[in-house]
């Protein structure tokens, strides 16, 4: 019987340990609590995200953890500015204004992105005194009581030019959109980035001449990249495209994303959820509403002749 009762014990313990490691994005509580789509796209967090009374204008930001939740959005009388929730005391927060941004609402901050530690949020505002160029990148970094007062991100990163928040991934590599106001033309960069700091960039070469916008997302481990693009035969405006790297490490040719994802309006702000399975990005439909969609359309699209 002593023997029975320990061994129970010894799995009780075992199972609790087993539950107190089970991830937040693997809980029921995880994106608000919602149920995840399939590979039809639906509406993300209505009411709270995607709401009809202002314009999102960026992909979502969810970190590392998945217990806080960023974006931004224009309202009638403010410019674009960065809100968040965050699940504190088993409840998501409602959402409101960040509080490293309060008091400068003259400027317009947006596109969140979280370093992969979760330990700095980049953004991007614009004419932020102390800044390079007309739009530069900020960052802020975690504290023990929150976030730190925004950061200028310097150079290389920062130019007298546009540019906007780095997609940072596993490898080390920073991913980013440069424009050159003097060709008009949009240039993706990539940094190395290293305790910290970031590189000399180089171009990121794609697929024959690619005519991309911004922004991109690369996912963490450099497998595949998502873009928009007005390319010849799409459904209208810009489409997102995808490229999966080739056994030779080479970006193969853009695949559309399809009907479902692609309309005969813009589809931006692509970004992935940081458990890889949820594909988020915005429309610019009437009500500018952020969808969610599940990845396993890209195994479908792998499975298709258009990746042949």
């Amino acid at each position: 019987m002593r023997k029975f009762i320990s061994l129970f014990l010894t799995g009780f313990i075992c199972l609790s340990c087993t539950q107190t490691k089970k991830s937040f994005l693997e809980t029921k509580d995880a994106y608000f609590g919602l149920t995840p789509p399939g590979l039809i796209p639906e509406v993300f967090a209505p009411s709270i995200v995607s709401d009809s009374s202002w314009a999102e204008h960026c992909q979502v930001a969810i970190s590392p953890k998945g217990n806080e939740i960023y974006w931004s959005r224009f309202t009638n009388d403010v410019p674009e500015q960065i809100y968040f929730s965050k699940f504190i005391n088993n409840n998501w927060t409602r959402p409101k204004l960040a509080d490293f941004i309060k008091g400068d609402l003259s400027n317009l901050n947006g596109q969140p992105t979280f370093s992969p530690d979760g330990n700095k949020l980049f953004f991007y505002s614009r004419n932020r005194p102390g800044g390079l160029g007309y739009i530069d990148v900020w960052y802020i970094e975690r504290e023990d009581d929150g976030w730190s007062k925004p950061i200028n991100a310097g150079q290389p990163l920062n130019t007298d030019g546009d540019d906007r928040p780095p997609i940072i991934t596993n490898k080390g590599n920073a991913y980013t959109m440069g424009r050159n106001f003097a060709k008009n033309k949009v240039d993706y960069l990539k940094f190395n980035y290293t305790d910290g700091k970031f590189s000399a960039p180089s171009a990121v070469s794609t697929y024959g001449d690619s005519q991309y916008w911004w922004p991109l997302y690369v996912s963490p481990d450099e497998s595949y990249l998502i873009f928009p693009s007005a390319l010849a035969g799409g459904f209208g405006g810009l489409d997102l495209y995808v490229c999966f790297k080739d056994e030779n490490d080479i970006w193969g040719k853009p695949i559309n994303l399809g009907p479902e994802i692609n309309t005969k309006v813009s589809e931006r702000f692509p970004t992935v959820s940081p458990d890889g399975k949820y594909l988020f990005f915005m429309r610019h439909a009437e009500s500018w509403d952020i969808f969610w969609v599940s990845t396993e359309i890209f195994d479908e699209l792998r499975k298709s002749d258009l990746f042949k």
